[in-house]
């Protein structure tokens, strides 16, 4: 998989004492390249370790040793494995996850090509972290922020994480 770097200031370095146990899958709500633009801005406070394009084109924004600004903002969160302080205060899940972003708007079908460079993205992404790629450790970001339809009804997790998983490969269109 060639991965093109285009780092984002908008990071903190390291992970407060965490490591990567999830990973957030996201839409992008626009273009690969105006994403690029947008993390790489410091006015926008905002990144994500990846970036998958429409044509599976990977960049990556923020080393995954490092915790991205994707996913800090908490909202009735269904997601089973949300941290919470003693005081029952959230911990910013932006500390143990990866962020993914996909190009497209909330309403956009996935190309065959992001759900493949997506499920290796994710495959790799477990295996250097030990996450387990299933339904509790793969999550779309509305499972955190319940106020964003983020990544939409575009994306099906299930088929990405069997994918993932090395299932469904032979049933993808050419």
């Amino acid at each position: 998989m060639n991965i093109i770097n285009k780092p984002s200031p908008n990071f903190y370095a390291g992970r407060k004492g965490h490591r990567p146990e999830a990973i957030v899958i996201h839409i992008m709500q626009g273009t690969l390249y105006g994403t690029d633009s947008w993390f790489q801005s410091l006015i926008s406070k905002a990144s994500a370790h990846y970036g998958v394009g429409k044509m599976g084109q990977v960049h990556q924004y923020v080393n995954e040793k490092d915790t991205a600004y994707h996913a800090g903002r908490v909202n009735a969160p269904t997601w089973s494995l949300i941290k919470q302080t003693e005081n029952g205060l959230y911990i910013s899940p932006d500390f143990y996850t990866i962020g993914i972003e996909h190009e497209g708007d909330f309403n956009t079908e996935w190309t065959d090509e992001m759900y493949q460079t997506s499920s290796n993205l994710i495959r790799a992404i477990s295996k250097r972290w030990g996450i387990p790629i299933d339904r509790k450790h793969v999550i779309g970001h509305h499972e955190i922020y319940s106020l964003k339809k983020c990544p939409g009804s575009g994306v099906d997790i299930n088929k990405l994480i069997a994918m993932a998983n090395g299932q469904l490969i032979n049933q993808l269109t050419v």
